[in-house]
C-alpha cells in the first residue's frame, strides 16, 4: 500500500511537470529502461535522463495522458501497475489508445528502476510513422 501512495504522488508530481520533487523521489542511481522500438527506447539514467525521456515522449505525443488503472502487486521493494496512455502522434496525427504494465523497483525508499511492458509496441510505432 505505501507503494501505490508514492506512485500517486509521483504521477501529480508528473502532471504538473515538478521535476525537482520527482528527483527527490528518485534513487541517485535510478534508470527507466524503454522498449528499444520505440522513438525513445533506451535506458535513461538519473534525473537528467527521466527529463530527456519525458521531453522524448511528450516531442512524439500530443495531448499524452498517463493514467494508472489499477495496483497489481507489491512487495518489499517492488510495485506492478497498469497505465493508461492515450495522445495523439504529432508527426501524424494518429491516435493511441493503450496499455502498459510496469514493474517500478525501489531502493531505501526511492525509485530505483521502471520496467514497461507495452501492450503492443508495434502499435505505437505504426502510430507514428507516416
Amino acid at each position: 500500500m505505501a507503494y501505490q501512495v508514492f506512485c500517486k504522488a509521483f504521477f501529480a508530481a508528473l502532471d504538473t511537470g515538478d521535476f525537482e520533487t520527482l528527483g527527490d523521489m528518485m534513487d541517485a542511481d535510478f534508470v527507466c529502461h524503454e522498449a528499444e522500438g520505440l522513438p525513445y527506447g533506451g535506458a535513461w539514467r538519473g534525473i537528467a535522463g527521466w527529463k530527456a525521456l519525458c521531453k522524448q515522449i511528450v516531442g512524439t505525443w500530443a495531448g499524452l495522458k498517463v493514467v494508472p488503472i489499477e495496483f497489481l502487486g507489491e512487495t518489499a521493494d517492488t510495485i506492478v501497475l497498469r497505465l493508461r496512455l492515450t495522445g495523439r502522434s504529432r508527426r501524424t496525427g494518429v491516435a493511441i489508445d493503450t496499455t502498459v504494465m510496469e514493474l517500478w523497483r525501489f531502493r531505501d525508499g526511492k525509485l530505483h528502476e521502471i520496467l514497461p511492458y507495452y501492450w503492443d509496441t508495434a502499435a505505437l510505432v505504426a502510430a507514428d510513422t507516416p
